[in-house]
């Protein structure tokens, strides 16, 4: 089995630590179904933390994923960090992607 069909499984069975261990893997795919895996499980702080850590990434995409998968989260914890991103993004996609899940944290807040 490779490791996004067992990041898959680890999605499915709710596995949220096990798979933020897969957002620092060398693979860009392998990354990045991490963190869509991400959003698809109960957060803990582990997972945050690994998302959070991903915020200054080189790579736009990863930057981006990570920002929408944030979107799905809850707190002012997430919040602050996604505002504080938008100070410091320079990528206009990545701006967006953090615009909109800032207005998903918001309306879940309601």
């Amino acid at each position: 089995m490779g490791k996004i069909e067992k990041i898959n499984k680890l999605a499915e069975k709710g596995k949220t630590n096990q798979l933020a261990a897969f957002v620092k893997d060398k693979d860009k795919n392998v990354r990045l179904a991490a963190i869509e895996g991400l959003r698809k499980v109960p957060e803990t702080e582990e997972s945050l933390n690994a998302l959070i850590g991903l915020e200054d990434d080189n790579d736009v995409e990863i930057r981006k994923a990570v920002a929408i998968t944030l979107g799905h989260s809850h707190g002012s914890y997430v919040e602050t960090h996604l505002r504080y991103r938008l100070s410091h993004e320079t990528d206009e996609n990545v701006l967006a992607a953090i615009r909109e899940s800032l207005a998903n944290i918001k309306q879940e807040a309601q």
